[in-house]
């Protein structure tokens, strides 16, 4: 599957989520409205996805599903500004920010990693993130992670997953089991693309050192004979010389089948080696 196919079809299932209780609905609002810049009442984002999750339209809003909904009353509007991203404002009294407790923690993260986080792929691996400026909020969100017995990475203000079991838990603790299918799918995929480029650059590494090899000893070659040094070689220093001249692009290896008797590569290399140095003495 294409990467961007399944980004979109993840965020589609994490917009389109059921919720299980009103504590999970409490618990993923707020960390929805935590991943947001804000200040004091004021929620901001650029982001769509978690506005639609928290308002609609969609299949699942969540306000309504909060025990939040029956006293408080989440504000909307839309800031367009010139040069700058349209963002959506929520307003809302912050004693909504409530630090989640263990049974609600996986709705806690799936709603802060909606709102300020983000899978990605780079040109190698892949990397889950949630990236949080706020100090406190950042506080908050390193004691949770702990209990998600992930192996987090911290650099700055992101926390990141970069092992593909480690993903494929999150995303199915998260509620996303479809995305998390299909991830380890790409990622098994991936990964033998990976290894067959692997492969095919060894081959074609070992191609070009064969065929440096091979003018090299050529060129070797016509310097022992065009220099008269030819006759008073050994016998099978002769036939090496004799066997490139003959075989100009041959490997060591098939110089080694030609041979009389057939002899190993590495003998035929010392064969070389040796040749080598007598020209240089």
């Amino acid at each position: 599957m294409d990467k961007d196919l399944w980004l979109s079809k993840l965020w589609d299932e994490w917009l389109s989520s059921p919720v299980t209780s009103r504590k999970d609905a409490d618990a993923e609002t707020s960390g929805i409205l935590m991943g947001m810049r804000h200040n004091h009442e004021t929620f901001t984002t650029t982001r769509f996805i978690p506005a639609r999750r928290l308002t609609g339209p969609g299949k699942v809003r969540l306000w309504p599903l909060t025990s939040y909904a029956e006293k408080l009353t989440l504000g909307i509007s839309m800031l367009t500004r010139p040069n700058r991203k349209t963002s959506v404002r929520f307003t809302c009294p912050p004693e909504i920010l409530r630090h989640p407790a263990k049974n609600t923690l996986w709705p806690w993260l799936k709603g802060i990693w909606g709102s300020a986080g983000g899978l990605y792929f780079p040109r190698t691996g892949y990397h889950l993130a949630i990236i949080i400026s706020d100090p406190e909020i950042s506080h908050m969100t390193r004691e949770m992670l702990k209990h998600t017995k992930l192996s987090w990475s911290e650099r700055r203000n992101e926390f990141a997953l970069r092992n593909h079991d480690d993903i494929t838990t999150f995303l199915y603790r998260a509620g996303m089991e479809s995305a998390a299918l299909d991830f380890e799918g790409m990622t098994l995929i991936r990964s033998a693309r990976n290894k067959a480029n692997l492969a095919s650059n060894y081959d074609t590494a070992n191609i070009a050192r064969s065929v440096k090899a091979a003018r090299e000893q050529l060129m070797l070659a016509r310097r022992i004979i065009d220099g008269g040094l030819f006759e008073s070689l050994p016998e099978k220093l002769r036939e090496a010389v004799e066997l490139r001249v003959a075989n100009p692009d041959a490997s060591l290896d098939e110089l080694g089948q030609k041979s009389n008797p057939p002899a190993s590569k590495s003998t035929v290399k010392y064969r070389w080696n040796k040749l080598q140095s007598l020209m240089e003495s």
